[in-house]
């Protein structure tokens, strides 16, 4: 049990940086973004490169903490990959196939259902082109 509220504060404290990215994007603020992205992958202790390249199931695995909270934690890290691809256009399109692929993965593996999740898998569908 205190695994599992650990786990859960841990989610929210960085859902709540998530939020503030998001919040932050189209304001005067965005310039935190670069800095609040890191907080979160830091926290994870992960990075974009092993987001786009490490298959679903061993960033599952790395993530997992001994706690089993790996696949919450990859759902937050899919959410930091998408606030990302705001800042690089370049490489916006990879970014959004790879959060897809990781949704649709973590949409398959839980045992949750989630709206939330449903709504993000449509919205990166309109975004990739």
């Amino acid at each position: 049990m205190l695994k599992r509220d650990f786990i859960m504060i841990q989610i929210e404290e960085l859902a709540k940086v998530v939020l503030q990215i998001i919040m932050n994007r189209n304001t005067n603020a965005a310039r935190h973004t670069p800095e609040l992205i890191q907080t979160v992958y830091n926290s994870l202790k992960l990075d974009r490169p092993a987001l786009m390249t490490v298959p679903p199931e061993e960033l599952i695995r790395r993530l997992d903490s001994d706690d089993n909270g790996g696949i919450l934690r990859l759902e937050i890290a899919v959410k930091t990959l998408i606030e990302e691809s705001y800042l690089y256009p370049d490489e916006e399109q990879a970014m959004l196939q790879k959060a897809k692929t990781l949704l649709e993965y973590i949409q398959t593996h839980d045992n949750t259902f989630s709206l939330e999740r449903v709504n993000m898998l449509d919205e990166l569908k309109q975004r990739i082109h």
